[in-house]
């Protein structure tokens, strides 16, 4: 892995793949959590809860396979022991999304106890994972901190757009 290829957040190292990851993960549980509420797919935290973990297993599954089977498919062979741990660590982004989504559905329900606020703390939350990500990145370059802003809405504002998209197809 090139210097370029990571960067430090609170002192750990964090690859480009495992941003990608988590960028995806956001993304992801954003369209899940709109269409299946405007949808009406749960009643109570319960479901909420179930459908953000079986969203998170389900592209954390997702990416471990896609990557074991495009290994193999351009290197023709399977992956060392090194190439999974690099997998390994590249899907635990996927479930630090998760648990963020987790963490803010059970805040709101402490607070709040309504359903419907939590998933607009949820989605909220999502938006603002999308957010850091753009802002962290434009500082790690050098931009001034009003350029970093930018950039963090510049990427919040596909997470935005993902639900926009849900709501105009009226899922």
């Amino acid at each position: 892995m090139t210097p370029q290829s990571e960067i430090h957040i609170a002192g750990q190292s964090v690859s480009y793949s495992e941003v990608t990851m988590a960028i995806y993960g956001a993304i992801t549980l954003l369209g899940v959590i709109a269409a299946a509420s405007w949808k009406g797919l749960f009643v109570d935290y319960v479901e909420l809860v179930v459908l953000v973990i079986g969203t998170t297993i389900t592209v954390a599954v997702a990416h471990l396979w896609a990557n074991i089977a495009a290994y193999r498919l351009v290197k023709q062979r399977p992956m060392g022991s090194r190439d999974r741990w690099e997998e390994f660590r590249v899907t635990l982004s996927v479930f630090v999304v998760g648990i963020l989504a987790l963490a803010a559905l059970a805040l709101s329900w402490t607070l709040t106890d309504d359903l419907e606020t939590s998933v607009r703390w949820t989605i909220g939350m999502l938006v603002g994972v999308l957010f850091v990500v753009g802002l962290i990145g434009a500082r790690r370059k050098g931009a001034s901190w009003l350029r970093a802003i930018g950039w963090g809405c510049v990427d919040s504002s596909i997470g935005i757009a993902v639900l926009i998209a849900k709501i105009a197809a009226g899922s």
